[in-house]
């Protein structure tokens, strides 16, 4: 059973599916489908999209993204367009039966110090692992072994797909933004402070070398933001790589191989 809230973003993506653009609902003036139902069945979603005017076909292609794991709301503010999103979400379809495939992901984000925090089936949430030994590990990655070594929270969907396998890799990197967020502004207010109102208590009254001091004091805080948010992002980016690389060996590891001469 759907939620109101899960057929709207079910709609919403079938038109983007359905136009190619992220285009609208077909008569409709703001791509919204009313829904009334308290819950909705999958074959009653597709129903609702097939009279609203969709395809069907990109109906049933966002019912599956909803349930790799794969659409998210999306996410608007200041804090999101100076240092992305909080939730990152990595997928791909791989060769082979489900059980093989999620004993691998478990092995995969074991060894990237992560433990079960609960587990509900297809979808399992991971949390880092706490302790002296896992902390000790991750303050001595100087080769960046451990791309989560900064992530809280990971949660991974696994479902199988004929004879392939969906995994979806959700990960919340809202704590890592957060602390960063914070950091960043307390080098940039003392930066400020420093260089801007440290530079006025030198000279006595206000003139010129005030004003060059507050406007040295404002650039040097500017400066400090960027180089953090450059860091953060490259954090980020090691965040997603992990994954990615672990998927990309799972694919070539699982995929059937050739006879010679083939």
């Amino acid at each position: 059973m759907l939620s109101p809230r899960d057929v709207d973003r079910i709609l919403r993506r079938a038109a983007e599916i359905d136009s190619g653009h992220g285009g609208m609902l077909r008569g409709q003036n703001d791509g919204a489908v009313a829904v009334e139902e308290p819950s909705m069945t999958a074959d009653e979603v597709v129903r609702l999209g097939v009279e609203a005017g969709l395809r069907q076909e990109a109906v049933v292609a966002a019912l599956v993204e909803v349930r790799r794991g794969v659409l998210l709301e999306p996410e608007s503010g200041a804090l999101a367009r100076a240092l992305g999103p909080s939730h990152i979400v990595v997928t791909r379809v791989v060769p082979g039966q489900p059980e093989p495939v999620r004993r691998a992901v478990e092995r995969f984000l074991r060894e990237q110090l992560m433990t079960v925090r609960r587990h509900h089936g297809e979808r399992v949430e991971w949390e880092r692992a706490q302790g002296i030994w896992p902390g000790l590990l991750r303050s001595l990655d100087f080769s960046k072994r451990y791309g989560f070594s900064l992530v809280n929270r990971v949660e991974t969907t696994i479902v199988g797909e004929g004879d392939s396998t969906a995994v979806t890799f959700h990960i919340d990197v809202s704590e890592m933004r957060r602390e960063r967020i914070a950091y960043m502004g307390l080098r940039s207010v003392l930066a400020f402070a420093l260089i801007g109102l440290g530079g006025t208590a030198l000279i006595p009254g206000f003139g010129l070398g005030d004003v060059l001091a507050l406007a040295g004091g404002g650039v040097a805080a500017g400066g400090i933001f960027a180089l953090e948010r450059r860091r953060y992002l490259e954090s980020r980016e090691r965040v997603i790589l992990a994954p990615e690389r672990f998927l990309d060996l799972l694919v070539h590891r699982r995929r059937p191989r050739l006879p010679e001469g083939e």
